[in-house]
């Protein structure tokens, strides 16, 4: 087999410390995975190795070896994040033994599908020993997802049972689907260095997506951004690789301490570091104690270690062998996708106590025991994607979906995504708020903003009576600052729309509002028009006004304002207020001055008005404003309107 038809398949060890884990990738490959010098000291491995093997069908199959001592553990987890299937390896002298056990565990909580049994050693016990050993073996896995597997003696020492352990190999990839190469990139990093010529490598199982030489990619957490100058699959240099397989990158731009194990390593702006997940929690059956509610643990999650705290959503404490609905917690930012499996370690003492799968990646922090979250979690964990879509939109609230986050939340293509956001509106269960971003919400979300917008103007009209309307950019701050202005914006045009909301210009009101005038303000309100009047061109400022009539300038303020307002009076910069049917009056004998001579300057104003220079500097303002006239230099001529 060749090229593109090749599987993409990745083999986990797993086993006992000193069960032969590493001896038999080295009998299996050629390829020693153990490069650590204190690995050669010690006779243990640490740290996690890599290889491959060329199978008889002719697939390529990556081998990730881990670990098997209980001190490193975390870095085993690492190791199995994102394998294909397990080789769960026991030694035929010793049988299964603790991290056998714990391995097992840890494979089943990261929903590893399938694997078999490799029997190590058996050059150095007799048949009845290799006997009891699949016995022992075969008990052990009853009831997990290696229940039925082959079991295969092996020595790593003569070879014996090593061609029929290839022969196993091949059956099972042959059995396995190949992973989806579409979706959002993601690279969880499981090794970094440096190589002299080359740069900044990193080293993972591509989970989902793939990459290929000279993209931009983004290392999460941090944002720090980086160009792909090389892709290696086996050894050997590509142009691109998919999910499912073992690559190491060549990254330009970025130096080593840029990049740690734990980093995810993606396109740009695709994924979104978070706090917190909602997730399905399963507490093993082994486990010593119940899981209490705010339990701290260590949360393993591909290739990251964060500490969390574990909120129960609907009940107090976990019992062994039972599942639940939690809400992971930690201090640190990290990197989930919804499927994502996890496991969670105790802190003291350190070990393995259960894990599950991530249902939401970006969850808003939930507080009680409500059973709206519980029910969506429900769709979550098992809706059809329309459900969940449905879902997530109204868990995602007011910061809605877009194609590009719809694509991770959903765990499919970008072109998957965009259908199934058209479906959603089709089926009303999303509304299109910006068509740029394509961003999406819910209706009852844009539903609870109208109701708020709409409570807002009410209010507004009910304390100001006498005012047209609310200013737009006011009404925008009454909303909280983490909605967006063009959420805001989108939801008052369909206000508009829908006629429940009238824009005045930059004012905006109910529909059902008008001004409406007790006694007294109408009895003021004639007052103050007369009072304006009575001054002519000499226009009074509303502390001129309120002196005339004996009121107090703040409550004539909302009668000025709706008199402006309705056009009745006209404000300057300068806060006089003119009335406007005599501005209208001096327009047209300006206009007549203008037509009889083809300039007017200040005296002949003044002249007019009777005013002083106080005065006649707004009026001329006000007549250029209009467009009744034009300056030209220290004089004035007919401007457009003023030639109508």
């Amino acid at each position: 087999m060749a090229g593109s038809s090749q599987k993409r398949v990745v083999l986990g060890t797993a086993g006992h410390i000193d069960h032969g884990k590493t001896s038999l990738v080295r009998a299996l490959t050629g390829i020693d995975t153990d490069r650590l010098k204190e690995e050669k000291e010690r006779g243990i491995t640490i740290e996690l190795g890599f290889a491959h093997l060329s199978l008889p069908s002719g697939e390529e199959l990556a081998i990730v070896d881990v670990p098997g001592h209980e001190r490193f553990v975390k870095n085993m987890v690492a190791g199995v994040s994102g394998i294909d299937f397990v080789m769960l390896v026991v030694a035929a002298d010793e049988g299964v033994m603790p991290q056998t056990r714990e391995h097992l565990e840890i494979c089943s909580l990261l929903q590893v599908p399938t694997g078999l049994v490799a029997l190590t050693k058996t050059d150095m016990v007799d048949e009845e020993m290799v006997a009891l050993a699949r016995e022992d073996v075969r008990e052990t896995v009853a009831g997990t997802f290696l229940e039925g597997a082959p079991i295969l003696p092996v020595s790593s020492v003569t070879g014996a049972g090593m061609d029929a352990l290839v022969v196993a190999l091949d059956r099972v990839v042959a059995s396995l689907e190949q992973r989806s190469a579409k979706g959002a990139f993601r690279l969880p990093v499981d090794r970094v260095f440096t190589m002299k010529g080359f740069g900044t490598v990193v080293t993972g199982t591509v989970v989902a997506g793939g990459v290929r030489k000279d993209d931009e990619v983004q290392v999460q957490v941090g944002g720090r951004r980086g160009k792909v100058r090389g892709i290696q699959v086996h050894g050997r240099l590509v142009e691109r690789a998919s999910a499912g397989q073992r690559v190491a990158l060549n990254l330009s731009g970025l130096e080593l301490d840029d990049l740690h194990r734990g980093d995810t390593v993606s396109h740009p702006g695709e994924l979104r570091p978070s706090y917190m997940v909602d997730a399905r929690l399963r507490l093993l059956a082994s486990a010593t104690k119940p899981l209490a509610d705010r339990t701290h643990l260590r949360l393993h999650l591909a290739t990251q270690e964060v500490p969390v705290t574990v909120a129960l959503l609907d009940r107090d404490e976990l019992l062994p062998g039972d599942g639940a609905y939690v809400q992971l917690r930690s201090s640190e930012q990290f990197i989930a996708c919804p499927g994502d499996p996890f496991v969670v370690r105790s802190l003291s003492p350190v070990v393995t106590v259960g894990g599950g799968r991530v249902l939401d990646q970006r969850p808003r922090r939930h507080k009680g025991r409500d059973p709206e979250v519980l029910r969506a979690l429900q769709i979550l964990d098992g809706g059809e994607p329309g459900e969940q879509l449905a879902t997530f939109l109204q868990l995602r609230g007011f910061a809605g979906l877009d194609p590009l986050e719809t694509q991770v939340t959903l765990g499919v293509p970008l072109e998957e995504a965009r259908r199934q956001l058209q479906l959603a509106v089709r089926n009303g269960a999303a509304l299109v708020t910006e068509r740029k971003s394509q961003l999406h919400h819910a209706p009852g979300v844009v539903s609870r903003l109208e109701e708020r917008a709409l409570e807002t103007l009410a209010t507004f009209h009910r304390e100001h009576p006498l005012r047209k309307g609310l200013g737009l950019e006011e009404l925008r701050t009454k909303f909280p600052r983490y909605i967006e202005a063009r959420l805001v914006e989108f939801v008052l045009q369909r206000l508009a729309a829908e006629q429940r909301v009238v824009f005045d210009q930059d004012l905006v009101r109910r529909t059902d509002f008008t001004v409406t005038l007790s006694a007294d303000d109408e009895e003021l309100r004639e007052r103050v028009l007369a009072c304006v009047e009575a001054r002519g061109y000499a226009a009074p400022t509303r502390e001129e006004v309120a002196a005339d009539l004996g009121e107090g300038a703040a409550s004539l303020q909302p009668v000025l304002d709706l008199l402006a307002s309705l056009g009745v009076l006209t404000r300057t910069k300068e806060g006089f207020f003119f009335a406007t049917a005599a501005l209208e009056r001096l327009g047209r004998e300006v206009v007549a001055v203008l037509e009889r001579q083809t300039e007017i300057g200040v005296p002949e104003i003044k002249e007019i008005t009777g005013t002083t220079r106080k005065y006649t500097i707004p009026l001329l303002e006000y007549l250029d404003g209009r467009k009744i006239t034009m300056r030209r230099g220290d004089v004035r001529v007919l401007g457009p309107r003023g030639r109508d």
